[in-house]
């Protein structure tokens, strides 16, 4: 099942946005992979991925919510480090049994989740708290 970006998952920074798009790429070449029966190779490569971008994504979305005074801002990167915890598992999973079909099948599961629930919902709250902060004092996010 691909996915698609919309305006309505914007949280107002271009920084975040376009991590939040490159993720809704990668998560769509590991589905149309998946139908070309190439899943195996392609998780592989999206969770090699993932070990960078999760760092950096996440760094970036936490400072963002530091200085926009995201008052959930804790609850949010919890989510961030239990997210991670689900990797190193895929991770720990994959090492011992190679990329099975059920890695790439848990791998799809957890990756869409992630984005249905977190990105919509949670990033979407951080969203609607920066656009009101914008209204009141126009800084640049």
């Amino acid at each position: 099942m691909a996915i698609q970006w919309s305006k309505k998952l914007s949280v107002g920074s271009d920084l975040i946005d376009d991590q939040h798009k490159e993720l809704f790429r990668r998560f769509n070449d590991l589905v149309e992979a998946c139908r070309q029966q190439k899943g195996k190779q392609k998780v592989i490569e999206l969770l090699n991925f993932l070990d960078q971008y999760v760092i950096s994504h996440f760094s970036d979305e936490e400072k963002l919510m530091e200085r926009c005074g995201y008052p959930g801002r804790l609850a949010h990167g919890e989510q961030h480090r239990d997210f991670i915890g689900k990797l190193a598992e895929l991770r720990g999973a994959m090492k011992e049994e190679g990329a099975s079909l059920r890695i790439v099948v848990e791998t799809n599961q957890i990756l869409l989740e992630w984005i249905i629930h977190h990105i919509r919902t949670e990033d979407g709250a951080v969203g609607v708290h920066l656009s009101r902060q914008v209204k009141k004092s126009p800084l640049p996010y």
